[in-house]
């Protein structure tokens, strides 16, 4: 068999998981995430859906908080936030990354490869300026037993 011809375009397929909703979305790598959102709040919009889990859709995309997992091997670990809080070269030395990073600007910067699985939440109303960065993330995977049982026959 030949191998598989490289994929020149460099699309990816992201999951975006939100409590028992999951989005699939073809990204490109260099897509900016502020596009990925808008594209993930139009994709939930159009299936008529006004709310997930009692929170009603935000209007803007910059709402909308990605996560990525802890561990991407075990993602019942936990979720952590996808961006990395940026600091001024004039602040304290401290967590995170110089403003203008690539690592917050794209799938390409941030590692993402296909397939990747990210978690999205949205932001408090009653929160100012500062993020949301609460580790409260409503992921439900799903497992064998959530099937019902055995699918043996009888």
């Amino acid at each position: 068999m030949p191998p598989k011809a490289k994929n020149l375009q460099s699309d990816l397929t992201l999951r975006f998981k939100y409590h028992k909703t999951t989005v699939v979305l073809l990204c490109q790598q260099s897509q900016s995430f502020k596009s990925i959102k808008q594209d993930l709040l139009d994709s939930i919009e159009a299936t008529g859906i006004k709310d997930i889990q009692g929170e009603s859709l935000p209007s803007d995309p910059e709402s909308i908080i990605l996560g990525v997992p802890l561990d991407k091997n075990d993602i019942g670990k936990g979720w952590v936030n996808l961006e990395i809080p940026e600091f001024d070269e004039a602040e304290a030395k401290g967590k995170g990354v110089k403003k203008g990073s690539v690592l917050n600007q794209s799938p390409l910067g941030a590692g993402l490869k296909d397939g990747a699985v990210l978690a999205f939440k949205f932001q408090k109303e009653d929160t100012t300026d500062e993020m949301d960065l609460d580790d409260d993330w409503d992921v439900v995977m799903p497992s064998y037993e959530d099937e019902g049982g055995s699918q043996s026959q009888k």
